[in-house]
């Protein structure tokens, strides 16, 4: 994919001040050269700020001062500009200017940043038929493919240029997201797959997650099958302990097992009848005791009743002798109004005695019907106890049999509900057998194909690293680019033991490395034209191992310069294709000018106070 920067512009927030552009040149080594912190690592920042980052990577010193950023550049046959207002707060901002040309002189927002992603998408080749290989209906990648993951292959950042173990900064852009990125497109970038075949294995992997989850349903199925019929053959085994089957009684399936206990379960009721026996005694005792507690009432009666006629005869015999007193003494006795009075009271009380003495007093005939009616009940009742106690000796014995029947039956609700099973979906499991029969054939030959890709790969990182002259303990090392690792590893001539190297050394090997795994990549792109990566390489200060200096550290350093210089040429005379390098550097534009390395553009050089801001600009 073509691509060329042509300008970055920045907009101060000081209205007087002038904005700031730095110019690029197409098919050169673009170098903005200069000391520390003066901001030149800050323009691959805003580079990914203005390709529409989600996230801030641009110091604060400089966002104090900008208040839009912009980029000019050229992707396939189409100029474009995009400009960014600052970020606010720390958040990004979704203020931005798109323009099919040049940079505005005063940008305003005049578009929505999903709108210009799409854009971008399209001009990535990243379309539907990309999204969607087998069409809208089969569902797209479960990757959620961006122009912006294409970005890893772009940018050798300060943080990972010397690393040994990281060869694509996937922390700058979001660690969890990019690392999935760099797993899902490597294969396609190289030229193993296109998003067909990764389609392809994305959905074979669901195909293969659904056919084991609707297998170990199956699993799951068979073993509650098995569970069950052991636990009715328990209870078959229970039963003939308890003699409610015949210990000689054979069944020739689990089906006659369980209508067996299912009968015998049924029978439960017949036999809690039997035990309302226990509850019919009881009332009957109750019962027993209520006609008793009526007995014994009539009982007192009758004995308040005689004592009371006993009492009465007792009382007249001792009223007697008043009358007696009366009749033959009366001349005698005190002639006085009161003791007249009192004798003929007496006299009285003795008359109504012997008046009701003279009534025949006989028991009430409901009082004795009632005591011979009890009494009668009484015998019936203890004789239907006695009966009923009978009984009860033989049931007792019968107990532990009951007992054991409930059981048998909360077993069987148990094992029963254990059993439950779901079914399998047997029209969806023989859709996914189809369908896994039809992309298994897709990515068949990859095999092949990502052993010959991966070969021209390692041929192009190889034809880079042969040219390097200052690995002279590693000249005749072959390089290997492990992609299940995503690093560089380094072997031995081919007549020694084929191990890679644990340890490469100083941080400048890994420079090296690094500068022909990205060059090597490139060019390999190139050849088999693949057309997801922009033609462009930003690299930030391949001179950090050298930051005190020497004179073998020149010597190096200028042989990176020297490889980067012949990789340019190669690809423009060579592959005839477009190619364009932006670096920034803490070396000084001397190494590039006075090496004739004619492919070395210096952009800018930030020394004596200058810098990304200008001066006047900064301190203000």
């Amino acid at each position: 994919m073509k691509f060329i920067l042509h300008e970055i512009k920045l907009w101060f927030k000081d209205e007087n001040a002038e904005p700031k552009s730095y110019l690029f040149l197409a098919n050169k080594i673009n170098v903005v050269t200069g000391d520390s912190t003066t901001g030149k690592t800050s323009f691959w920042n805003i580079i990914d700020y203005c390709l529409l980052s989600g996230k801030v990577t641009i110091a604060n010193t400089i966002i104090e001062k900008v208040l839009w950023f912009g980029i000019h550049f050229t992707i396939n046959d189409k100029e474009i500009s995009i400009v960014r207002k600052t970020p606010i707060n720390g958040a990004v901002s979704s203020e931005v200017h798109f323009n099919k040309g040049a940079l505005p002189d005063k940008p305003e927002s005049n578009i929505t940043v999903s709108e210009i992603k799409s854009k971008l998408d399209e001009e990535y080749g990243i379309t539907d038929a990309l999204r969607f290989p087998y069409g809208k209906e089969s569902g797209k990648s479960t990757f959620n493919l961006s122009y912006r993951h294409f970005l890893l292959f772009n940018s050798l950042t300060q943080t990972i240029i010397d690393a040994p173990e990281t060869y694509f900064d996937t922390t700058f852009y979001g660690k969890d997201e990019y690392d999935e990125a760099l797993g899902h497109i490597f294969d396609l970038v190289i030229g193993v797959n296109d998003l067909k075949n990764i389609k392809a294995k994305e959905k074979l992997k669901e195909i293969e997650a659904e056919l084991k989850k609707i297998q170990n349903q199956e699993t799951k199925n068979q073993r509650k099958t098995k569970n069950f019929e052991l636990g009715i053959l328990r209870l078959i085994e229970k039963c003939k302990k308890y003699n409610f089957i015949d210990y000689s009684e054979y069944f020739e399936n689990v089906n006659e097992e369980i209508t067996v206990i299912q009968e015998i379960i049924a029978n439960t009721r017949k036999v809690a009848k039997n035990a309302q026996l226990f509850n019919e005694i009881d009332n009957l005792y109750k019962r027993k005791n209520e006609i008793q507690a009526q007995i014994n009432a009539i009982n007192q009666y009758q004995k308040e009743f005689d004592l009371y006629k006993k009492n009465l005869d007792k009382s007249a015999d001792s009223l007697q002798p008043i009358e007696f007193l009366n009749q033959k003494l009366s001349d005698q006795l005190i002639d006085s109004y009161e003791t007249k009075m009192f004798i003929e009271s007496l006299e009285s009380s003795l008359k109504n005695i012997r008046e009701n003495l003279s009534k025949k007093v006989t028991k009430p005939l409901k009082v004795s019907g009632d005591i011979i009616e009890l009494r009668g009940q009484l015998q019936e009742i203890d004789k239907k106890i006695y009966q009923l106690n009978e009984i009860k000796k033989n049931y007792l014995a019968e107990g532990e049999k009951f007992i054991a029947l409930g059981e048998i039956k909360h077993e069987f609700e148990q094992i029963q509900k254990e059993k439950l099973i779901t079914p399998i979906d047997t029209i969806k499991l023989n859709k996914l057998n189809e369908e896994k029969g039809r992309l298994a054939s897709v990515p068949a030959d990859t095999e092949q194909i990502k052993y010959t890709m991966k070969t021209l790969l390692n041929e192009s990182i190889q034809r880079n690293y042969s040219q390097l002259k200052s690995l002279t303990a590693y000249n005749d090392y072959r390089t290997v680019f492990d992609d299940s690792k995503m690093i560089l590893k380094l072997y031995p001539p081919s007549d020694q033991l084929q191990f890679p190297l644990e340890n490469v050394g100083s941080a400048s090997n890994y420079m090296f490395m690094h500068l022909c795994v990205y060059l090597g990549l490139h060019e390999h792109v190139i050849k088999i034209q693949e057309n997801h990566i922009p033609k462009f390489l930003f690299i930030d200060q391949p001179s950090k191992p050298y930051y005190e200096g020497n004179n073998d550290d020149k010597v190096k350093l200028l042989d990176a310069f020297t490889l980067l210089n012949s990789f340019v040429d190669y690809i423009l005379i060579q592959k005839k294709q477009h190619f364009q390098i932006f670096m920034v550097e803490h070396a000084s534009k001397e190494y590039w000018e006075e090496n004739n390395l004619f492919h070395f553009h210096t952009v800018d050089e930030f020394i004596d106070g200058k810098g990304l801001i200008p001066s006047e600009v900064y301190n203000k």
